[in-house]
């Protein structure tokens, strides 16, 4: 990569936590360089940080950037907190800023989001009648269907095993949905080498069987399991097919998911029951905002979103499209970059004092 540079000060951008370590390396050949590094997961607080053996390392290696940017304030206050318990470091709290053997970082917060669908992108898309039809059909719904969906990966940071039991709570306190409502989750396998994962998917299966044991019919199965990957136009189906659009993670940085429902939806149809753990809640105030680990609270959380006015759920889903087409993926860039043109400026005219007083 350093190879690459045409310069002795290109702008470089590191993503996420496997090149943690990159940018000091980066800073060590091309000490002009500024350097964006954007971290996509959550920063723990500076007690759970702690149990890192290379915490000094990573912190050393993070330090690199002239930028860091996270999803949230929150992860912000949580990064500069650990610089200042692990680092012997000068911090500018009200700027944001952290000196660090002589180099400054900006520490910043920069809420990724999604491309917003083009015109000739939604022109392909199948009506939602016919979306839900054809989903209907392929499961073998019944017609009258409350379909509620949820689209992750296997990791049980995504709360899946939690809005598995909220939908069983849900049949339990309100019998009236059982043959009516039903639950298609999506989880497409992901690090099943590990016997964590395995043993993870199993207990989910487990969990999907007992609630179709237990509430289903002969014509009816509440929850339906797809674990295997969809390909991006077969999401966009489900979404536009689903009542309810389910994100219950446990802890994620921000999660798309829910922003590609939100952009799924032109109808203005649809209710988005969100965790407040994800990142996005922060920004989508109008879906219906849950703690995942109260089952109760989710639970009555889905029997809101099945039984909400269709005016309501128009004037939430028009201000959830507002907020997600305004700061799409390109602001996120924009403002990262922007930041950068700034710190470029100001470090050559540092320079050209430098020089000046010098000389």
């Amino acid at each position: 990569m350093i190879a690459e540079a045409r310069s002795d000060d290109p702008v470089v951008l590191v993503q996420d936590y496997h090149f943690a370590l990159l940018p000091a390396m980066i800073r060590e050949k091309l000490p002009q360089a500024t350097i964006l590094t954007f971290w996509h997961i959550p920063w723990p607080n500076p007690e759970s940080f702690g149990i890192c053996p290379w915490r000094r390392e990573i912190l050393q290696g993070m330090l690199g950037s002239t930028i860091l940017g996270f999803h949230t304030r929150f992860h912000c206050k949580n990064f500069i907190e650990t610089v200042d318990r692990y680092l012997e470091a000068r911090i500018e709290h009200e700027h944001s800023t952290i000196a660090y053997q002589e180099k400054e970082t900006l520490v910043e917060s920069y809420p990724i989001s999604i491309e917003w669908p083009t015109d000739a992108e939604v022109a392909g898309w199948s009506s939602v009648a016919a979306a839900r039809q054809a989903v209907i059909e392929r499961l073998g719904l019944p017609e009258n269907v409350c379909l509620a969906v949820g689209i992750d990966r296997f990791d049980y940071t995504k709360g899946i095993l939690e809005r598995l039991n909220a939908v069983e709570r849900l049949l339990e306190k309100w019998p009236s949905w059982i043959g009516r409502f039903v639950f298609v989750q999506v989880a497409a396998p992901t690090r099943t080498a590990l016997d964590e994962y395995r043993s993870f998917q199993e207990r989910i299966q487990h969990v999907a069987q007992r609630i179709n044991e237990r509430f289903g019919r002969p014509d009816y199965q509440p929850v339906h399991l797809l674990a295997q990957h969809h390909e991006h136009d077969s999401v966009v189906e489900l979404f536009r097919a689903a009542d309810i659009c389910v994100v219950t993670s446990l802890h994620d940085g921000m999660n798309l998911v829910c922003k590609e429902f939100v952009a799924a939806r032109d109808d203005l149809r649809g209710v988005l029951v969100l965790s407040r753990f994800a990142g996005a809640a922060r920004e989508l105030s109008e879906a219906l905002v849950v703690n995942p680990y109260h089952v109760e609270e989710t639970a009555d959380a889905l029997n809101r979103a099945a039984l909400m006015p269709l005016a309501e759920q128009r004037e939430r889903m028009s201000s959830l499209r507002s907020t997600v087409r305004e700061f799409n993926v390109f602001r996120w860039a924009g403002r990262m970059l922007a930041d950068a043109g700034r710190w470029r400026l100001r470090a050559r005219i540092e320079a050209r004092v430098r020089r000046h007083q010098t000389g």
